[in-house]
């Protein structure tokens, strides 16, 4: 559970957990660090392209507000890795 990213952006600064700067900046906590928010930093001009361009939405309807989120073509290959988590039952 250590090395998943979930677990370094929630626990940053506590425990000794810190995420990679490089790739992450602090961008907000709530005034009881319930939430946090991150900016991805370093993000190619090419995913950025991608995400601009309106081919790229799947909206409910044409001019919709509600658009289902996708991700830029890149990241294709490090979802297809991922591995999903389990529930785990108490004994």
């Amino acid at each position: 559970m250590e090395k998943s990213l979930l677990y370094k952006l929630v626990l940053n600064g506590q425990r000794g957990v810190a995420v990679n700067s490089s790739y992450f900046e602090h961008a907000y906590s709530s005034k009881h660090g319930k939430v946090r928010i991150y900016k991805v930093k370093r993000v190619s001009l090419k995913s950025k392209l991608w995400a601009a361009d309106p081919a790229n939405r799947v909206c409910d309807a044409p001019g919709s507000w509600y658009c289902v989120g996708q991700y830029p073509p890149a990241l294709q290959e490090f979802i297809n890795s991922r591995r999903n988590f389990k529930q785990l039952s108490s004994p």
